[in-house]
């Protein structure tokens, strides 16, 4: 029998990030008989029962300065999960916060939006890697980026002044230009953004689009109306975060950080507008949505439905969007393909028809022609399950 190894799991569960990571460990821990967990939220009141334990190995939520220095200072193998604090010495497993940055501004771009923000941590490594891609991807499209920091990590720290903070948010989204789009850090920070609109009168999504990150479910159909937000391969960051501890633990030396691709934007009504001056434009883009998966869906059909030359629309696509219709057409395709990839286990050949497109080498063809990757690479991405061990 080999020894018990004691692996010790420092992240609470009032997120879905954090109990999608729990569940990604405990889908790695059934080839690792012999693992032993005890799980505590990372508060410093847990460090003394943590070093009279005395780990083999953690896997943390490491957002707390003091929690994470007395971690290291115990000298066990570390695997941190929440990319927070500056110069941690420990390899970090996350999602890609660039990528997340550069997936908002073009959730947000595909929607015709000429003003943009950005509401988070100021401080934390992600936040702040998050709104730099995004601020650097808007600034590629002529587009610049109002921020408004204030600190969730993950939540407001206890001791933050309710009344200030929302004194400083409601100044801010007064003083934006509007329509205006906000990428808040993550789901949380979101849904105040959305409440405070509520209380301003701000029309959420037409005056104010806002869009979150983790795409918690109570924490998105809490906000009015319910919030966008980008979807993230949480349980493959668990997974992949107990099988680096594991290799750490028999002696493997770690890369620095491994950074897995978020999944998708998730769609509901905090972003379901377009920002698009033009009519004809505007009505071409709703026609789209709502035909893109009739497979006889054409863009002289488009331009026939809104009596518009398809000469003129084309330039128009080109001039306010910078694509042409049926890019158009295979960029609403190729999401809903996307979710249908990830939540359900339909074969290529029913994603295609219930997508649009007339056969599964066609929806392969234009899925990678969009994202880079075929549609069985986004699925295997999307989840977490024993063939992938």
């Amino acid at each position: 029998m080999p020894q018990p190894l004691r692996i010790a799991l420092l992240m609470g569960q009032d997120s879905s990030f954090c109990r999608d990571i729990l569940r990604g460990i405990r889908c790695y821990a059934p080839h690792q008989k012999n693992w032993i967990f005890r799980n505590a939220p990372p508060q410093p009141d847990i460090l003394g029962p943590l070093r009279e334990w005395q780990p083999h190995g953690i896997i943390g939520h490491l957002f707390d300065a003091e929690v994470a220095r007395a971690v290291m200072r115990m000298r066990r193998p570390v695997v941190d999960v929440a990319c927070t604090l500056p110069k941690l010495k420990a390899p970090i497993v996350d999602v890609d916060h660039k990528a997340i940055g550069c997936l908002a501004a073009e959730h947000f771009l595909e929607r015709g939006f000429s003003h943009y923000a950005f509401f988070g941590s100021g401080e934390a490594e992600y936040a702040k890697m998050r709104e730099a891609a995004f601020r650097e991807r808007l600034a590629e499209a002529g587009h610049e980026v109002l921020s408004c920091h204030a600190e969730y990590v993950p939540q407001l720290p206890a001791t933050t002044s309710w009344r200030e903070t929302d004194k400083k948010e409601r100044q801010w989204l007064k003083e934006l230009p509007k329509p205006v789009a906000i990428l808040a850090a993550n789901d949380v920070p979101a849904r105040n953004v959305t409440d405070m609109c509520r209380q301003l009168g701000f029309n959420v999504p037409d005056e104010v689009a806002v869009l979150g990150v983790d795409n918690d479910e109570v924490e998105c159909g809490l906000a009015d109306p319910p919030l966008s937000s980008i979807a993230i391969p949480a349980e493959r960051i668990g997974h992949a975060a107990a099988e680096l501890l594991d290799r750490i633990m028999t002696g493997d030396k770690p890369q620095e950080t491994t950074f897995l691709p978020p999944l998708r934007v998730v769609t509901r009504q905090s972003t379901d507008t377009l920002a698009i001056s033009d009519p004809d434009v505007a009505d071409a883009l709703r026609f789209i949505r709502q035909h893109a998966t009739d497979e006889g869906l054409r863009v002289a059909t488009v331009a026939t439905d809104i009596a518009c030359s398809r000469r003129f629309l084309e330039l128009r696509f080109r001039e306010l969007l910078s694509r042409t219709i049926l890019q158009e057409i295979h960029r609403v395709r190729v999401e809903i393909a996307k979710g249908l990839l990830m939540e359900t286990s339909l074969s290529m050949s029913a994603i295609a028809r219930r997508a649009g497109f007339p056969n599964a080498a066609r929806l392969c063809i234009v899925f990678r022609q969009v994202t880079g990757i075929t549609p069985t690479a986004y699925r295997q991405q999307s989840l977490v399950t024993d063939r992938d061990v």
